[in-house]
């Protein structure tokens, strides 16, 4: 499974800067600086004195704004001329809106990037389109995405399964649920502690993730430790096959589980209900459904998959 965990609020300079970092020397002319940005591509470039020490910085708007205005020479006028200076600085571990706050802050819109004291790069304003393109990539999936494990929420299942069943109702088609729950999963919490429990989360829906072959089947985090999947078209036949190959496949991760009653290892129990919709049910009691089911899995044993009515 694919899934952005990096927290946006929390990304790092050192992500979006544009590196390794391009300079000129300070008595270098206006026309050796342009023709140097434009064959490198440069918006923006530091300006070195000759102790090699970062002094200035220049973007291609200083050539506009600055020496048209003047009407340097570009051929005579080195490029000390024009640079703003001194360098502001900012670390490359930094997150992304504290450069944001300095850049306003000092009305500029560079910054030199340093890592341990050494120069590592640039961050410019054109880098904050990238940022904040993925500020709202994550938070369109934060909407939809359970934030622990990465798979669909609760709210979103709701929403696809009020769609399915409208869609496999007027198609006459069958409709499938799976709902699961870790065994003894508060115990494990306690015994290994709530790191290693949100761990367990993610590799348990990672599996359930890795059942799915089509791109139709949803699975997503009902609360807590319970899990549930979506299964359109599939017949209750399949649907238990499938249910049992996510049982066997979490068993085979072998996440030790010492209190455990039934296994050394994490086990689920699992319940399955399917139904052709029609207007005299509803996708409410299908979910109740696979909902009595998996509690009738718990009761003879867990472990186990138990199907709706059986």
């Amino acid at each position: 499974m694919d899934y952005k965990k990096k927290i946006i609020s929390g990304g790092k300079v050192r992500d979006y800067m544009t590196s390794p970092i391009l300079s000129v020397a300070e008595d270098s002319t206006l026309k050796e600086v342009a023709d140097f940005m434009s064959s490198n591509k440069l918006s923006v470039v530091l300006i070195k004195n000759k102790s090699l020490d970062y002094i200035g910085v220049v973007t291609d708007a200083d050539f506009t704004r600055k020496v048209a205005a003047k009407e340097y020479s570009v051929n005579n006028t080195t490029i000390n001329s024009i640079m703003s200076a001194p360098v502001k600085t900012i670390e490359g571990s930094a997150i992304m809106t504290e450069a944001n706050k300095r850049m306003r802050r000092w009305g500029i819109r560079n910054l030199a990037v340093t890592e341990k004291g050494e120069y590592v790069g640039l961050l410019s304003a054109v880098h904050f389109f990238s940022y904040y393109e993925n500020v709202e990539e994550y938070l369109s999936d934060l909407a939809i995405n359970d934030g622990l494990t990465g798979i669909h929420n609760r709210r979103y299942f709701d929403e696809i399964l009020a769609v399915e069943w409208k869609r496999t109702k007027r198609e006459k088609s069958p409709l499938s649920l799976i709902m699961l729950d870790i065994d003894y999963f508060k115990k494990y919490n306690d015994t290994y502690g709530h790191q290693a429990g949100d761990e367990c989360l993610i590799k348990v829906a990672d599996a359930i993730s890795d059942a799915l072959r089509r791109s139709v089947d949803i699975v997503a985090r009902y609360g807590g430790e319970e899990f549930v999947v979506i299964l359109p078209n599939i017949e209750l036949k399949d649907a238990t096959h499938m249910a049992e190959k996510i049982r066997a496949l979490i068993v085979a991760l072998e996440i030790e589980h010492k209190l455990s009653s039934i296994s050394p290892f994490i086990t689920v129990s699992l319940g399955v209900a399917s139904i052709v919709p029609s207007s005299d049910s509803s996708h409410a009691k299908l979910l109740q459904s696979a909902d009595e089911a998996l509690y009738n899995a718990k009761l003879r044993g867990r472990n186990c998959v138990i199907v709706a009515y059986d």
